[in-house]
């Protein structure tokens, strides 16, 4: 089912991406850094004593994201990132993060500079390695905005986005007499790159 998601996500947002763009003829498409603050997990290596979910980490990585704008000021955003090594709490394994993610958009413009805010939906993919045992895939969804500053027609640079995320990390198993549900948990990223708009 989860397969089935992945899967049918991406087609939907495009088909309607094409259909923005056939409206409006406004696409943009962002791409930059990415810092992600967030506590990935409780595996084995992560010394959990009870169900909480471990210690915050800040995981560095990349961002990309494409909007369509459907009308207006109003646009349907598809955003992806992948943030690595949370080496704050695993000194000798390296983590993982991949999300991606979907949902709608507001865009305030005036002169050369524009605001945003989005609501978006989606999942993570968290591994670790060498070690194997901190490995899930959850819902994830995020809610936040940013500024853009336009060099040129076509060209803008975006020196903030800030998001605060919640998802679930699963609790490693105590050997209780029932399993520990996983915990919901907190994060913030922030980002800043380029826009390109066409």
């Amino acid at each position: 089912m989860l397969r089935l998601r992945i899967v049918l996500l991406p087609v939907v947002y495009f088909s309607l991406l094409s259909l923005a763009s056939a409206q409006s003829d406004q696409v943009e498409l962002f791409g930059g850094y990415s810092l992600e603050r967030v506590a990935p997990g409780c595996g084995s290596n992560y010394r959990c004593g009870s169900p909480t979910p471990g210690p915050a980490t800040d995981m560095s990585g990349w961002i990309t994201s494409l909007t369509g704008f459907v009308y207006k000021s109003v646009g349907i955003k598809a955003e992806f990132s992948g943030n690595y090594n949370g080496t704050a709490v695993l000194s000798y394994s390296s983590v993982y993060r991949h999300s991606y993610q979907f949902g709608p958009v507001y865009e305030l413009r005036w002169h050369r500079t524009s605001a945003f805010a989005h609501a978006l939906f989606g999942g993570v993919t968290q591994k670790s390695s060498p070690d194997q045992s901190i490995r899930y895939t959850r819902f994830l969804w995020s809610v936040g905005g940013g500024l853009d500053f336009k060099a040129s027609r076509r060209i803008s640079i975006r020196p903030v986005q800030l998001d605060y995320e919640r998802q679930s990390v699963p609790v490693v198993d105590t050997g209780g007499p029932t399993p520990i549900s996983p915990v919901g948990v907190n994060g913030l990223r922030y980002s800043a790159g380029v826009v390109l708009r066409f």
